[in-house]
């Protein structure tokens, strides 16, 4: 009975830890962010240094200098993107509520591209905002440096900086779910590049000007989490429907269905691959979270299916 109380303050001491430390690292960000993409970036480095034989030093300036270069690259054709489809979104708009004012389907465009809108507007204002920071930045940037160098004695360096009450704890915690992040992520990269490619050639058939900028810019709403390709294609071929334009139309649904049964069909083999499931029941898992949680059900995906290798090495469920 004397034990109950120590277990409940020793309980109670690790969350007020946890909690001082997740206040900790928002109000240190540049910090916090830093030292978690050196994390993410370090197999790269180490994988130039053990396996290309390049200099260990030489490999943490080529992937940083390819990580910025990337980031820039990204932001760089998404503002670009942007600036060219928004504008011939906005005049079609225009032009199809001058003809349907009262239409519901213009309702739902305008605030459509009221959200878009916002969302480019506040990655405008994200990069002016870079220059004004121009401190944290460079804060950054030598953490990310210094971090990927640290990592190559301990990859887990940052908890030294954590009590020992906890320090194990989390680094397993911590550990699990960055590896269950990674897996996510590279999913995720390779539907991007599948969504991107189907794009690209769809829109190079129909003969779209700006074909690539247009399909990087719908992979990525299809990568962010509350949007996907049916938040421009929809759209886009209900217009051509209500404008008379029925072959556009048609090929656009046509697209549309194609990228997303093969994307579906895809994702099931890859989750499959990444969690060693058969790809049945990867499908099956993934459709029926789908079904019961709808939209959500797709972010949900992953966890249910680590959820499902879990139950897997079960007793209960084993063969």
């Amino acid at each position: 009975m004397n034990n109950i109380p120590f277990s409940v303050s020793k309980s109670t001491m690790k969350i007020l830890i946890l909690i001082g430390y997740l206040l900790l690292t928002i109000i240190v960000s540049p910090l916090s962010i830093a030292i978690f993409c050196a994390y993410i970036v370090y197999p790269f480095v180490n994988f130039c240094n053990k396996k290309l034989k390049i200099p260990f030093a030489l490999s943490v300036l080529l992937i940083s200098l390819s990580f910025f270069y990337l980031i820039y690259v990204l932001i760089h054709l998404t503002l670009q993107s942007s600036m060219l489809l928004l504008p011939l979104l906005e005049d079609t708009l225009v032009q199809y509520t001058n003809q349907q004012p009262s239409n519901l389907l213009s309702t739902l465009f305008n605030d459509a591209l009221s959200m878009a809108d916002k969302l480019v507007q506040y990655v405008f204002q994200l990069v002016q905002q870079l220059f004004q920071y121009f401190l944290e930045l460079i804060i950054f940037i030598m953490a990310f440096y210094f971090s990927l160098f640290e990592s190559r004695r301990n990859r887990f360096w940052f908890f030294l900086y954590t009590p020992k009450l906890v320090r194990e704890d989390w680094k397993r915690y911590f550990s699990k779910a960055m590896d269950l992040f990674t897996r996510f992520l590279f999913v995720e990269v390779r539907l991007f590049l599948l969504t991107f490619i189907l794009l690209c050639i769809g829109f190079m058939l129909l003969k779209f000007d700006h074909a690539i900028l247009k399909a990087f810019l719908i992979s990525v709403c299809d990568a962010l989490p509350f949007f996907g390709i049916g938040f421009v294609l929809v759209p886009l071929a209900i217009y051509y429907f209500f404008t008379g334009n029925t072959l556009f139309c048609v090929a656009i649904i046509v697209i549309y269905i194609i990228i997303q049964t093969t994307r579906q069909l895809t994702e099931s083999y890859l989750w499959a691959s990444t969690f060693h499931l058969r790809t049945v029941h990867s499908f099956v898992i993934s459709a029926a979270s789908v079904l019961v949680f709808g939209f959500y059900g797709i972010l949900l995906s992953p966890f249910f299916l680590l959820l499902a290798v879990k139950l897997k090495e079960k007793s209960i469920f084993a063969r």
